[in-house]
């Protein structure tokens, strides 16, 4: 059978194609100052070796990966170097502004651009939508779908209703209420009936009417240390273990890399996880036990990606990946739904 160029209808089909997030090098961010230095290069080193290391899982698996390209040269280092907030962030988060519906693909173009070639590049027939304001987009990390039915927040503008309106078409329609932020931080679908959560969304009666939901109680920053004294400084977006002191590269990131950091208070990245099939899940935490006799209750097997700073860059495995292919075709998970969209308070 000739494999689709863009197939997703769920989360859980077998994966079979994948576009991972990529990285600066090390290099980008020589001649910054010495109190900088260090922790940055470490971030970017790391960060390149746990990607690399979730590639090759991937690809053990059977999953074609790609990953959008950066120029590394020394010119372009050289070109760029002490001008960190004119580039933007890297492409490391690719699930945030594209998005993957049955056979089609979208992207808004409107992170970093390797992302969008590289996804116009793998099928050149993916729609390009109109730019919109990186605050208020709708994305892929606040839309999934499952079989006929996808799942979305209120339209953040007018002008994007009528876009998402003719992208919605084929499908039941559900609005997810009360501003839960990227939906993959918040809750995952891991399998039919099977859904983890965190612990202040608790009403999935009418979105998922039977489904076993785990919820991840207590899964605050007060078990990090030391972050109390970090979040003073600021606001609670991001943390990098060691450098709570370290009051310039504080404001280093602060200052210049504001639009690489989100805001890592608000996530639990137990939630944000990657199913590969029905039966394997990547999680980037292995010692959640909850999390591992939930999985272990609906047969699926924990397969431990390291993901050092995620804290950092404020995304987790679900966001650094896009899921462009999976193994299956689309059904109707609940045939007693009415047609008429549906208004679910979460």
């Amino acid at each position: 059978m000739e494999t689709k160029i863009y197939n997703i209808w769920n989360k859980w089909d077998p994966l079979k194609v994948c576009m991972l997030g990529n990285n600066f090098t090390p290099e980008f961010f020589d001649g910054v100052p010495a109190a900088v230095d260090k922790p940055l290069k470490r971030i970017c080193e790391e960060t390149l070796e746990d990607l690399a290391g979730f590639k090759t899982i991937l690809q053990d698996f059977g999953v074609k990966v790609i990953q959008p390209e950066l120029d590394n040269s020394k010119r372009f280092l050289e070109e760029t170097r002490g001008v960190v907030k004119d580039y933007g962030r890297g492409p490391l988060q690719p699930r945030d502004y594209q998005l993957i519906l049955g056979n089609q693909g979208y992207t808004l173009d409107t992170d970093n651009p390797a992302i969008a070639q590289c996804l116009k590049n793998y099928n050149p027939k993916t729609v390009q939508l109109p730019k919109q304001d990186i605050h208020t987009d709708f994305t892929s990390a606040t839309v999934f779908m499952i079989g006929k039915d996808i799942y979305h927040q209120p339209a953040p503008t007018n002008s994007f209703t009528k876009i998402y309106d003719h992208m919605f078409r084929n499908f039941r329609r559900n609005t997810i209420q009360d501003g839960v932020g990227h939906t993959d931080g918040c809750f995952h679908t891991i399998k039919p009936g099977a859904i983890l959560s965190l612990y202040e969304i608790e009403n999935y009666e009418s979105s998922f009417p039977g489904w076993d939901v785990c919820y991840l109680e207590n899964e605050s920053w007060a078990k990090v240390a030391n972050w109390h004294i970090l979040k003073n400084k600021n606001e609670g977006k991001w943390w990098l273990a060691g450098e709570e002191t370290n009051d310039e590269f504080t404001y280093f990131v602060n200052t210049w890399l504001d639009d690489w950091v989100g805001y890592v208070e608000e996530s639990v990245f137990d939630v944000n996880v990657l199913v590969l099939d029905e039966h394997h899940v990547c999680i980037s935490n292995p010692h959640n036990e909850i999390v591992n006799a939930f999985l272990k209750k609906h047969g699926m097997e924990a397969i431990h990606v390291p993901w050092r700073h995620r804290w950092f860059w404020d995304g987790g495995l679900h966001c650094i990946t896009l899921d462009l292919v999976r193994e299956g075709v689309q059904q109707d998970y609940f045939p007693n739904r009415s047609d008429k969209a549906q208004d679910h308070r979460l």
